[in-house]
């Protein structure tokens, strides 16, 4: 079976300024390049889904490495067209951190989210509703 320690979901956004005929030699221009870029990185099982507007991603990794995520945001940012933003989310299998990047033309930014063992403090709780049992 295949072990892999970590997820990548990406959510990538075209603007509306941009033709049908445009967004459609973006997609496939975009698509391939990023798909080589994540090869490159090690990523496994890549698949894309166009969303309308958008273009889904999703692959995984072998290791939940900040260093190559971090070198994934750079290099998505340096491809990404003008009228395409973007994001991506690192996960870890053990849900220990998230690793969340925002991407624009030559551009990134990026948020890691510690996931604790048990509910920080404050968190909305919720109940079920035990059976009745007559």
């Amino acid at each position: 079976m295949d072990q892999t320690s970590s997820e990548i979901f990406g959510h990538f956004l075209y603007d509306e300024s941009l033709t049908y005929d445009e967004l459609l030699h973006t997609e496939e221009t975009l698509t391939s390049a990023i798909e080589d870029l994540l090869k490159r990185a090690g990523a496994e099982h890549v698949d894309f889904t166009p969303m309308g507007d958008s273009l889904m991603l999703q692959c995984s990794f072998h290791g939940h490495k900040v260093y190559i995520f971090r070198k994934l945001a750079c290099e998505l940012a340096d491809i990404l067209p003008l009228k395409i933003s973007g994001r991506i989310c690192c996960l870890s299998h053990a849900l220990e951190t998230c690793h969340i990047y925002w991407l624009r033309k030559n551009a990134w930014q990026e948020v890691n989210v510690a996931i604790p063992l048990t509910p920080p403090e404050g968190a909305k709780t919720w109940q079920a509703e035990e059976a009745n049992n007559e």
